[in-house]
């Protein structure tokens, strides 16, 4: 099993230049948050030794990594309800006090050995291998409202209810967009997706409404300058940031916000401590760093002849890229506050290690399923043409 494994990345990194791409740019990011933190250690977060730690993480992502590249598909797809029920599971138990961990007045993590796991993340995943299952089994009815879209939403609706419970409103809205998404490029009906989109957003509006802790970020982030001294005042620092870095920066260690002006500089404001440091053009470069991931491997899933492997990819994909859009939409005053990581770059251990495993079980599809496309070629048969409905491009409709 371990050889064949080897000798399908071998064929598939000696014909195809999208795994590189993939791992070169997934190398920068991290490197470029590890360079971050070890400067944002300098500050008054030294005592917490954030930089240490997240190297720490860095490591244990590698066997998750490795994981991800040699877990075997097939088994994985036939227990997709399985990991679902068992991560709904885990969401319930993380709201229990005294097991859930309590942080700045929400209820995500769970303590275990010291580390500090938040649940949310890898529901994410969960949500991703369920959904990719079950639009490869429903491929002849993907278009119906009730199999195609109505038990599909249901199903995630039922997990994001979890997660706003905690409450958790940015993990759960980002699982809410990806399912969307995913449903639109699997054939869903257009009328269908502009009714979960006009539905979800009334739903989080009235949420928002009746927390006033909430309803507080939306009236500060209206009107920030009035605000920058009481709820807006982490976006203003932010963009302090970005206005002091100018085109070049300051310099790597020089920067002023994240010395006691600018709260969560290691998770959710990193970027703003990026751009100050290295300068507008530098954060530009990152930005054009995900846009080429992103672009890499939705170009490679379009190419898959596993459903299961195509729907899976494409997840990972925007699951990435909606993270990168709500971080830099928040830290650039485009978006209300809302606490998410910047992929790969942010300090926070449960999402590096879920991000090296996405990485991982990437690259496993892509190279599983060229191996599949050579046996059967090897073997005289041809795979069957896509039906209507069976996705051809990203964007089918």
């Amino acid at each position: 099993m371990v050889l064949e494994k080897l000798e399908a990345y071998y064929n598939y990194f000696s014909q195809r230049k999208a795994g590189w791409f993939i791992l070169l740019c997934t190398g920068l990011l991290i490197g470029l948050g590890l360079i971050v933190l070890s400067s944002a250690s300098l500050s008054f977060i030294k005592s917490e030794n954030h930089f240490h730690k997240q190297l720490l993480w860095c490591t244990l992502g590698v066997p998750l990594f490795l994981i991800g590249c040699f877990v075997d598909l097939k088994f994985l797809k036939k227990r997709c309800s399985w990991i679902l029920t068992l991560f709904a599971i885990a969401l319930v138990i993380v709201l229990i006090p005294g097991i859930g961990k309590m942080v700045n007045g929400s209820r995500r993590w769970i303590a275990v050995g010291g580390f500090n796991i938040q649940v949310s993340e890898f529901a994410k995943v969960a949500v991703i291998f369920w959904l990719a299952q079950y639009l490869n089994n429903s491929e002849s009815n993907r278009s119906s409202f009730k199999i195609g879209f109505l038990i599909p939403l249901l199903v995630v609706a039922s997990m994001c209810g979890l997660i706003f419970l905690e409450p958790d409103y940015g993990t759960a809205m980002l699982i809410g967009a990806v399912t969307v998404t995913l449903l639109f490029l699997a054939g869903a009906r257009l009328l269908y997706i502009w009714f979960a989109i006009f539905g979800g957003l009334l739903a989080i509006s009235i949420l928002i409404y009746l927390n006033p802790t909430r309803m507080g970020r939306i009236v500060a982030f209206l009107d920030v300058e009035n605000n920058k001294l009481s709820g807006a005042y982490q976006l203003w620092q932010g963009m302090l940031g970005f206005a002091s870095g100018g085109l070049y920066g300051r310099g790597l260690g020089q920067g002023r916000q994240q010395l006691v002006y600018l709260p969560e500089a290691h998770t959710d404001f990193i970027f703003p401590i990026f751009s100050e440091e290295w300068g507008s053009l530098a954060a530009i470069s990152v930005l054009a760093i995900y846009l080429t991931l992103f672009l890499t491997i939705t170009h490679s899933a379009k190419k898959l002849h596993n459903n299961f492997a195509k729907f899976l990819a494409y997840g990972i994909a925007l699951t990435i890229i909606y993270q990168v859009i709500i971080n830099v939409g928040v830290v650039t005053g485009l978006l209300p506050t809302k606490g998410m990581g910047l992929p790969f770059i942010s300090y926070g251990g449960s999402n590096l290690v879920l991000l090296s495993f996405m990485i991982g079980l990437l690259l496993n599809c892509f190279s599983e399923d060229q191996r599949e496309w050579e046996c059967r070629n090897s073997n005289g048969e041809q795979l069957r043409k896509p039906t209507k409905g069976q996705l051809s491009s990203p964007f089918p409709h």
